[in-house]
């Protein structure tokens, strides 16, 4: 009989202890709940590589959760560059609980970017705006600053933890970044040196300011101009120079060098339709020597990126080199073609021209 007795304790006390790693607080309403942790783990991988570079490019970090029904602010994060790792796999914790939320992050923001956001502390997400800073020079808006990468963010999500068990979730937030850098390399045909004041480059477009959606709002139209201006020159084996002369016609026959003059841009992002003109002036008369739809011409080496629409070409690309040929009266040498990515494309029909 005692035998029987311990027996059935010694199986109450396993049973006791397996409903102790399945349940928590089930016997006494008074006992601590199951853990429960809600953290968001940020990504970006939206780029030409389709891997998550998030440790090689976001400097900061800043989030904010809204409820889903009232749309009110919950709670808000940030981490800043220190604070961010050098490896992938970046997670935020939370202190949120139970509840349906919608995330909208920013990430890449700072007192030095001239990407300003409208607030850091908002009463809805509609008021997490990022803008653009220009200065007025006549009658232009004008931005000729580098923009640092400035990424956007957004989830949807609803969190459910259970008082029976542990509720560990991990919500990814993918990045998009929306900051583009441009190079447009003027290069002569016939060895001549190439003054920087012999052209002034410009890029227009109306896309200075991001919704909390990533979407570009209605805004004034930009003028971009190179917050970077180089010059170079670069040696020419003859022979090759000869070979490649044969094939353009016109070509000079011999060039030992070239000069090239590298104007850097930097841009918000890039909406497929929307209106955007690259320009070359000569300086010498006034006179627009090139003047083309900028994201026109920048789709016309997309295929060579596999499929995708133009907006996702857009989105995940982010650097582009644009090399124009200048004859010797500095025009615009068309027959030349004009590179972009190091891939040749022959310039449509512009009426523009």
């Amino acid at each position: 009989m005692k035998t029987n007795i311990i027996n059935r304790l010694r199986q109450l006390t396993v049973l006791l202890a397996a409903a102790s790693l399945t349940g928590c607080g089930w016997v006494k309403d008074d006992l601590e709940p199951c853990p429960a942790k809600l953290s968001l783990k940020f990504v970006y991988d939206y780029n030409m590589k389709f891997a998550d570079a998030f440790h090689h490019e976001v400097r900061s970090v800043n989030v904010w959760a809204f409820d889903s029904s009232t749309g009110a602010l919950v709670w808000k994060g940030e981490a800043t560059d220190a604070q961010l790792p050098t490896e992938p796999g970046f997670v935020m914790e939370t202190p949120l609980e139970g509840g349906s939320y919608d995330f909208v992050a920013w990430c890449g923001l700072s007192d030095e970017s001239p990407m300003k956001l409208a607030t850091y502390n908002p009463a809805s997400k509609e008021e997490l705006e990022v803008t653009l800073a220009t200065e007025q020079n006549g009658t232009m808006l004008v931005s000729d600053a580098e923009i640092p990468g400035l990424f956007h963010g957004m989830k949807s999500y609803t969190y459910t933890p259970d008082k029976f068990k542990p509720s560990i979730a991990e919500v990814t937030i993918p990045l998009m970044k929306d900051t583009n850098a441009i190079r447009v390399l003027l290069q002569n045909l016939d060895g001549t040196e190439m003054k920087q004041e012999d052209f002034t480059v410009t890029i227009t477009d109306a896309n200075s300011e991001l919704g909390w959606n990533n979407a570009v709002l209605q805004g004034p139209t930009v003028t971009y101009m190179p917050w970077e201006i180089r010059y170079g020159v670069i040696g020419q084996d003859n022979s090759q120079s000869t070979q490649e002369a044969g094939r353009a016609g016109d070509m000079p026959e011999s060039i030992t060098t070239v000069s090239t003059l590298m104007n850097e841009f930097s841009l918000s992002r890039l909406i497929a339709g929307q209106k955007s003109t690259l320009t070359v002036r000569r300086n010498s008369d006034g006179a627009d020597i090139i003047r083309i739809p900028l994201i026109d011409y920048l789709l016309l080496i997309k295929g060579h990126y596999g499929s995708m629409t133009d907006q996702q070409y857009l989105d995940r690309q982010d650097d582009y080199s644009i090399l124009f040929f200048i004859d010797a009266s500095n025009n615009w040498y068309m027959a030349g073609g004009i590179y972009i990515n190091s891939w040749a494309v022959v310039p449509p029909q512009n009426e523009n021209m």
